[in-house]
């Protein structure tokens, strides 16, 4: 990988990393559960836990991917960013290209999406 391509992943990283962190602040503000409330309706209740679902598990998905530009930045600097995490092969460019937040090889994606491989 040559530093035009390096310098041009960088990049990518950074502009998607900055907005996932601005989705997250979006998602943030979520309200204490235990806050004190008048009484509510039912349904009004159901719907208040309902979104604060939803709004934990977006935010929960936004830090894992988070994390998981974090580790390609910190491969890009090492120089191990082309390198699967768990083989030690090249990623192909077309898949980090795809994807570049991807650590692994697909052959090793798969394995672990197939429960073959132990979670990062």
């Amino acid at each position: 990988m040559d530093k035009k391509q390096i310098d041009e992943f960088r990049a990518q990283l950074r502009e998607q990393r900055e907005h996932v962190i601005a989705e997250m602040a979006a998602h943030g503000g979520l309200s204490d559960p235990n806050e004190d409330r008048s009484p509510q309706d039912v349904v009004d209740e159901a719907a208040r836990v309902s979104h604060r679902l939803v709004e934990e598990r977006i935010i929960g998905d936004h830090s894992l991917l988070l994390r998981k530009i974090d580790f390609a930045l910190q491969r890009l600097d090492e120089g191990t960013y082309d390198r699967c995490a768990h083989c030690g092969q090249t990623i192909p460019l077309e898949r980090l290209r795809a994807k570049p937040s991807a650590s692994l090889c697909l052959r090793c994606q798969e394995a672990k999406d197939a429960g073959l491989l132990p979670a990062a």
